[in-house]
């Protein structure tokens, strides 16, 4: 097949095409719109959907990872604190007699 005997063939395809375009456009146009119907136009009630915390992680969960973490800054806490007061024992003096 030649190129010219292509492009012929594609133009041909295209004005098909853009018949049956109209043809739909204009049968849409005609139609007469349906009335809605009791059933239709009664207002829809949605049940709300129950939400997922992201990663699944419950909430009696998130509370005892948060307890856990609060008890690791505790025990880090009285370390730093435990340091301290030996630094500061350290640091006296006795008074010279």
């Amino acid at each position: 097949m030649s190129t010219k005997q292509l492009l012929a063939e594609i133009e041909r395809g295209i004005n098909a095409l853009q018949k049956a375009r109209a043809l739909c456009l204009k049968g849409e146009a005609v139609a007469p719109q349906a009335k809605p119907t009791a059933a239709k136009a009664a207002k829809v009630t949605r049940v709300p959907v129950k939400k997922v915390a992201k990663g699944g992680v419950s909430d009696e969960s998130r509370a005892k990872m948060a307890a856990a973490q609060k008890k690791r800054w505790a025990k880090i806490k009285r370390q730093k604190n435990k340091a301290a007061k030996a630094a500061k024992a350290t640091l006296v003096v006795p008074a010279a007699a």
